[in-house]
């Protein structure tokens, strides 16, 4: 099955501040490199939706492993959306799980 990614304009704002606080706090580049974990990560998630951990159904979790944030995604159907992506430190969602 080919699949599609949907990620919420939540999602995408919070990446963007992400990014500027990680220019801002961790030197230039580290913004960057970031967005790009995140950009590849989307692509793995898009050939391998079920290979992450369900903590709180139907929500998935994956972490983008030395950058210490956690994406949450569901699939329904052909369609991948990323719903939260979450610095590990911050306390956890009451929706989608740890």
């Amino acid at each position: 099955m080919k699949y599609v990614s949907r990620i919420l304009p939540s999602v995408t704002k919070e990446a963007r501040r992400i990014h500027v606080y990680r220019e801002m706090n961790q030197g230039m580049g580290a913004g960057g490199r970031f967005m790009e974990a995140l950009g590849r990560f989307y692509n793995d998630i898009l050939a391998n939706p079920y290979g992450h951990t369900v903590r709180k159904a139907p929500f998935r979790h994956a972490m983008l492993h030395w950058l210490k944030y956690r994406v949450v995604y569901k699939v329904e159907g052909p369609v991948v959306s990323v719903v939260q992506v979450r610095h590990t430190s911050r306390k956890p969602s009451k929706r989608y799980g740890p």
